[in-house]
């Protein structure tokens, strides 16, 4: 078993993938990628809605194909499956668990790319028992796609990102209508002519509604929500709570890297590096819960990032400035900007805590990098293209986004 490689990729999701084809093309070759998984591809195996390929490959696939697909561009990038990293430590050193036990493994640059998770019902502070029945998305597309089985009949759906009416297809390809879709707002969080589509599957869709209660001993028998000030109960045998992502910190968390407090998130340049230069991250752990097509084309960038910073000595993280933000937004990413960095702009992707429209601002001191109007709501992707990282002052020692 070899424990020495210029490149050690962390996740075989898209842009994992991506970024270990991106470096095989460039000619890195001594590089692996480690899955704790049986299986490479990430969450896209077990997705069957036509939502892949659109921007990779100009046309529709569903997850499992595009899985295929950039499985087959990678060919002869070695992949370790049931495979797990249990610590990161400074200087691309790692400690692994395999089936060799646990082995200390090193890399010259290693990228995390660990990708996001559904909030499951306990931070979502929903009182009730334990009862058999609650799920992630994620997890019944896994009782359905990968088992073949049918894990409920008649269940509830809470919230509505564009995950949660994937949630509904998926219900519809097993033969299982939902009871109702839950969300606590008084609009979708998704894109509004999505609202049509639960009316359209006869999946009644509850807004400004609250899971307050999950009812049942063994099994889930019923929800109660809140409504107008008035309690509903809704009979179900499971409840799927869908979307709020999170980046799938947990090993950042424990590390020597820099990380934002709230979310865990590594602080990363707009190459994706890190604050120890060994280590970049790249993907859904950095900005939950883009589509796998974006995270596969950010891979490939990263990927050749890697690349020619293997080809470089004396990389240094001395030049980097934070960038802090106001309180209507959750995070941005990347969370700092290397002053010298080749990329003369960059693209910023910020999310919001709240709806929220007006005139974003990125300043340098007093110095504007970048300004538009846009309206952003919770959940969604928002890009600030082309943010001028060529007229951040040499004195400037952090740079500020702003919502107004």
């Amino acid at each position: 078993m070899r424990l020495n490689y210029d490149a050690i990729i962390i996740g075989s999701g898209p842009s994992g993938i991506a970024a270990a084809t991106e470096l095989k093309q460039q000619g890195i070759n001594n590089i692996v990628v480690l899955e704790r998984e049986s299986q490479a591809g990430g969450v896209p195996r077990h997705c069957q809605h036509p939502t892949f390929g659109l921007l990779s490959f100009k046309r529709p696939m569903k997850g499992g194909a595009f899985v295929e697909k950039i499985l087959s561009l990678s060919a002869g990038v070695p992949v370790m499956t049931n495979t797990t990293v249990v610590e990161l430590r400074p200087e691309g050193k790692l400690l692994v668990s395999c089936d060799k036990g646990l082995v200390e493994m090193q890399a010259k640059r290693v990228l995390i790319a660990t990708g996001a998770r559904e909030t499951p019902r306990h931070p979502r502070l929903v009182s009730g028992l334990r009862p058999q029945g609650v799920l992630t998305t994620g997890a019944l597309q896994q009782f359905i796609y990968l088992n073949r089985q049918k894990p409920c009949r008649n269940p509830v759906i809470i919230g509505s990102e564009i995950v949660s009416f994937s949630a509904i297809w998926t219900l519809r390809n097993a033969g299982i209508k939902a009871r109702a879709m839950i969300e606590s707002q008084p609009r979708i969080t998704a894109n509004r002519p999505l609202s049509l589509f639960p009316a359209v599957m006869g999946v009644p869709l509850h807004l400004n509604s609250k899971l307050v209660e999950i009812g049942g001993l063994n099994r889930v028998e019923y929800v109660v929500i809140e409504r107008n000030g008035q309690t509903e109960r809704i009979e179900c045998d499971a409840v799927i709570f869908t979307g709020e992502f999170t980046g799938e910190n947990t090993l950042i968390r424990k590390s020597h890297l820099d990380f934002v407090a709230n979310t865990g998130c590594p602080v990363v340049d707009t190459n994706g590096r890190c604050s120890d230069a060994a280590y970049y991250a790249l993907g859904n752990m950095l900005h939950p819960a883009d589509m796998g097509d974006q995270c596969y084309l950010e891979g490939k960038v990263i990927g050749e990032a890697v690349a020619r910073d293997l080809h470089q000595e004396n990389v240094s993280t001395a030049n980097r400035i934070t960038i802090q933000h106001d309180n209507h937004i959750l995070f941005t990413a990347p969370g700092c900007v290397d002053k010298k960095a080749a990329n003369s702009q960059f693209n910023l992707n910020i999310r919001v805590k709240q709806a929220i429209s007006g005139q974003v601002t990125v300043k340098a001191g007093s110095t504007i990098l970048y300004q538009g109007n846009h309206r952003c709501m919770p959940g969604r992707r928002i890009i600030l293209k082309n943010v001028n990282a060529e007229l951040i002052p040499l004195n400037a020692t952090e740079i500020s986004v702003s919502i107004v």
